[in-house]
């Protein structure tokens, strides 16, 4: 009778980018293109209906619609390297923050605080902690 082997085989994975810069340059336009098709179909959808939901709670909608955009291109960015998922979801939400604090004041001429700043750059580190961690894992 011949013996059963229940050994696994290991055969060779195949190699993962390990180009940092570029996994986290690549997360942040994925998180950029998701925030402008969200922010697309929202305003398309405010313009159609006459909705007031969206128009009176857009500011905490376009929060979400941040969060869940940085958690994508973080996510994104660590399943191209497989590895240092907290590192590259950090400076996926950071650089993230960054453009858009920069785009927000070419646009408008509001005065920003340190507190708003803090909360911002918080909440799009830990989006991209968040990501990068579940990243690792897919």
């Amino acid at each position: 009778m011949a013996k059963v082997s229940r050994r696994t085989r290991n055969y060779p994975q195949a190699p993962r980018n390990t180009n940092v810069p570029m996994a986290i340059f690549k997360g942040v336009a994925v998180s950029i293109a998701v925030s402008l098709v969200c922010a697309v179909c929202l305003s398309l959808i405010s313009l159609i209906s006459e909705n007031r939901f969206i128009d009176t709670y857009l500011e905490y909608i376009m929060v979400a619609v941040t969060m869940t955009s940085i958690f994508i291109g973080s996510v994104y960015a660590t399943k191209q390297i497989s590895g240092k998922g907290l590192i590259i979801g950090c400076a996926v939400g950071i650089i993230y923050v960054l453009f858009s604090i920069g785009i927000g004041f070419e646009l408008g001429q509001e005065q920003i605080s340190w507190l708003m700043l803090g909360n911002k750059f918080a909440a799009g580190s830990l989006a991209g902690a968040l990501g990068g961690f579940i990243g690792v894992n897919l």
